[in-house]
């Protein structure tokens, strides 16, 4: 094997490994894809007749499911979702999840998971941990380079993998929301007999706090001095910075909801100097509203809290009891839906239709359709990086978002 292209040589590795893994084992891997790769069409391996039909039946017993999600924190929350529709279909089954391990603690405490494991383990011993469960069925809900050596040589009996593509999604005959790709995904691999569409709603996500987690979110605040049912927490992060409502606006909504509501604005400061310049600007502004940072020895109306340096499980401890959630598109809002908390998703770019698989009453949003800066996708989307008050676009889409509409919306959620 030459060395010459390293690259080239890591896949004869893998090819080597995976050939040795089929001639080695007795019961080789089943596998059910909805798009094929080149190298297991090499493999021989084929799309089986009828769109994501199984390779063979999987019993209602107690068998043994690994899913594999492999993406970001509102990925992992909406995970929560699958687990519960795999714990209807299969109320016997023994479900690990294995997810980014900066996420893992989000899915802590859920029923409907029995291990849960971290991705960035290293490899060779998350392989054999794998193989040591000896898995009936491993689901794939997103594909990556890494997940797709632990398919080939995980040992699980039958293999099924999504493919979230346009050609998927003309079988189906429309868009589905994030949610509904998962759905859509599990009832054509486990097809109920009394029901061949399968189940037709999916369960809203769920993270799940014990009481005294819950307690300990209240005494997040206690250190703050603010009173959590007075919170309104603002959802400052984004993904990248064209996804941000402007920092005059959050300052402008903690405004009038002190002056009409008597709540007090609060927000985390996730990592990176991104994420940390965004919160100072918003600061700023705020101080130019009246506001002081908390804890404070005067009466608490005009304060606002500043979290940081909180895990992802005592951000969600603090979201758990605060009034209500306003903010951008990003992991926390997935999060504070999932809590149970009233929200307000704040879209910009990125047309809400698939990020937004909630009820609406609940969970209202703000989107300015029909902007002709969003070219991509069919007009619904638009990947520029910059855009602010010196570009031509202005950044409109968040800018053109009023305040007080915000807090209208607001104000009715709340009653």
């Amino acid at each position: 094997m030459s060395n010459d292209n390293p690259r080239v040589s890591v896949v004869q590795v893998g090819q080597y490994l995976f050939r040795e893994v089929l001639q080695s084992s007795s019961n080789p891997p089943r596998l059910c894809i909805l798009k094929s790769s080149t190298f297991l069409m090499d493999e021989g391996f084929r799309i089986p007749n009828g769109f994501g039909a199984a390779l063979g039946k999987v019993g209602p017993g107690s068998m043994k499911i690994l899913v594999v999600k492999r993406r970001a924190l509102g990925d992992t929350v909406l995970l929560s979702s699958a687990l519960d529709l795999l714990r209807q279909r299969f109320p016997q089954a023994e479900i690990t999840a294995l997810v980014p391990s900066a996420f893992q603690s989000i899915l802590q405490g859920n029923p409907n998971v029995k291990n849960l494991w971290g991705l960035e383990e290293p490899f060779l011993l998350l392989l054999a941990k794998i193989r040591r469960e000896r898995f009936d069925v491993l689901l794939q809900l997103h594909l990556s380079q890494r997940v797709r050596w632990i398919s080939w040589l995980g040992g699980a009996k039958q293999v099924f993998t999504q493919m979230q593509d346009k050609k998927t999604q003309s079988a189906y005959g429309f868009h589905p929301n994030a949610l509904d790709w998962d759905r859509l995904f599990l009832n054509k691999i486990f097809p109920t007999s009394d029901d061949k569409n399968g189940i037709s709603v999916s369960p809203p996500p769920k993270i799940y706090l014990n009481d005294y987690e819950i307690q300990e979110g209240k005494a997040i605040w206690k250190q703050l001095k603010l009173d959590p049912e007075k919170v309104l927490f603002l959802g400052l992060g984004a993904s990248r910075s064209t996804k941000r409502w402007l920092p005059r606006h959050f300052a402008r909504l903690a405004e009038l909801a002190r002056d009409r509501l008597g709540l007090q604005p609060a927000f985390a400061v996730g990592p990176g100097e991104a994420e940390e310049q965004f919160a100072s600007a918003v600061i700023n502004e705020l101080r130019l509203k009246g506001f002081r940072s908390a804890p404070s020895s005067k009466d608490g109306a005009d304060c606002f809290g500043h979290l940081a340096g909180l895990s992802l499980r005592e951000l969600a401890k603090a979201l758990s009891v605060v009034k209500a959630y306003v903010g951008n598109d990003s992991g926390p809002k997935h999060l504070a839906v999932a809590l149970g908390l009233p929200s307000i998703t704040l879209f910009g770019p990125e047309d809400p239709m698939e990020w937004h698989p909630y009820d609406r009453e609940k969970h209202p949003y703000f989107f300015l359709p029909s902007l002709s800066c969003r070219t991509e996708d069919g007009g619904r989307w638009c990947g520029v990086q910059i855009c602010d008050e010196t570009t031509k676009e202005r950044h409109r889409c968040m800018d053109g978002i009023d305040p007080l509409e915000v807090y209208l919306q607001l104000e009715k959620l709340l009653q």
